[in-house]
């Protein structure tokens, strides 16, 4: 078995960027977007507005949860994401591997087969689902030491600065469910100071241009994992 923490993720320093989360507390969704627009660094839509959703995985004593609450600095996060619908039929579910050193992140990415949400998680099937990939793919190897442990959904806006060098997106809408109860079943909402998040995402040769783009927004940059939201809340429930 691969412990939880030595299934590593090798980055190309391409791949790495920041991420960094404002919370605009007191705004609602369609004044941060009216904010955006009004930005002087020319930000503009580049996808359509779309739902997104995320099965997470962990280990049974929760282990990434708890490395993201204590803040160590080498952390990561395993899902599967996929958008649109909720539930039904994904018909391109991709998972992804997502790790942080520091500030930095980066993350694998593997297209799965097709899975489907009805009413409830069927882990067998979701086994059977990454195996798939084959054993030279590490990933197919995740539900060695982990299980399902949360699923999220939130409405997402993505925009570019005018210079393309600071990506930023809008979400909203979060919700929270409990992979072992059923899928239909909604456990939480994000809390209204999570009610809508923004989040900017570059380059670290880009720190000093996004530092001057946060800086305008009427908030501050803020701590907000959403997995660690969503754990609270079903724990709560």
């Amino acid at each position: 078995m691969i412990p939880p923490r030595d299934l590593a993720v090798n980055l190309a320093s391409d791949d790495l960027r920041y991420e960094r989360k404002l919370l605009p507390v007191g705004y609602a969704h369609p004044e941060v977007l009216a904010l955006i627009h009004q930005h002087p660094s020319g930000f503009h839509e580049v996808y359509s507005p779309r739902w997104v959703n995320n099965l997470y995985l962990d280990s049974p004593r929760l282990e990434d949860y708890h490395d993201h609450v204590t803040g160590l600095a080498t952390r990561s996060k395993s899902r599967i994401r996929w958008y649109g619908d909720l539930r039904g039929s994904i018909s391109k579910p991709v998972f992804e591997r997502k790790r942080k050193q520091g500030t930095l992140s980066g993350k694998l990415s593997s297209a799965v087969p097709e899975l489907a949400l009805n009413g409830g998680l069927d882990e067998p099937k979701l086994r059977a689902m990454l195996s798939k990939l084959g054993p030279e793919n590490p990933l197919s190897r995740c539900l060695d030491d982990r299980q399902p442990s949360l699923i999220n959904r939130y409405h997402r806006h993505y925009f570019l600065s005018g210079d393309g060098r600071v990506r930023l997106t809008v979400d909203s809408d979060l919700s929270f469910y409990a992979p072992d109860r059923t899928a239909t079943a909604l456990v939480s909402s994000a809390p209204e100071e999570y009610a809508v998040v923004i989040e900017l995402k570059y380059a670290p040769a880009d720190g000093d241009c996004a530092a001057d783009i946060a800086n305008w927004f009427p908030c501050r940059i803020a701590r907000c994992s959403k997995y660690v939201l969503g754990i609270e809340a079903i724990r709560r429930a």
